[in-house]
């Protein structure tokens, strides 16, 4: 197939061999079929790049190859992404981020409890600084992934991340004395 690869090479030749070098960096059928489009609307893109210097089967596996690392790329940082209800200070063991958690009803004590806990999480963050209160209650109080809370702030993930990181130490220093 490779050697009848050339720049006027039937398209769906073209991409069968970029599929099939999709599927050795993915090794899964769907996410091979994105890398493939990715790659097929990228060599068209860049088609006047070709120089000729090499085959056109070098270049067009360059690209693909270029495609599926930033697909994986894109996916590890993704998967990445901690969600916010694995925290202890804002999570119940059930997964319910603090702001929803609902007390058993007429539990006063649970509720007093409650309310002075939130009350010294709320005073340790405040402490930090004034971006690091909206940060923390965006990510562990409605438990708002970081590349949300990013968008949401016009701040980059890095920044969200020191952010929310620093300010849930402080919330774990209070809640350890």
């Amino acid at each position: 197939m490779v050697k009848a690869l050339e720049v006027g090479a039937a398209p769906t030749a073209i991409r069968a061999y970029v599929r099939s070098i999709a599927m050795k960096y993915v090794r899964d059928e769907q996410d091979a079929e994105d890398v493939t489009q990715d790659a097929m609307l990228l060599a068209y893109r860049y088609r006047d790049s070709f120089r000729g210097e090499s085959r056109y089967s070098t270049w067009l596996y360059r690209v693909t190859a270029t495609a599926a690392l930033m697909f994986l790329r894109r996916a590890r940082r993704h998967h990445r992404e901690m969600p916010a209800s694995g925290v202890n200070t804002t999570d119940d063991g059930e997964g319910t981020p603090l702001l929803d958690r609902q007390l058993a009803p007429g539990d006063v004590r649970a509720e007093v409890i409650a309310r002075h806990d939130l009350a010294l999480v709320t005073e340790a963050v405040a402490q930090l600084g004034a971006k690091y209160p909206t940060v923390f209650w965006k990510r562990y109080g409605e438990g708002r992934t970081e590349t949300e809370i990013a968008k949401e702030l016009g701040v980059s993930i890095a920044a969200v991340k020191t952010r929310a990181f620093r300010a849930r130490q402080a919330a774990l220093r209070t809640s350890v004395r």
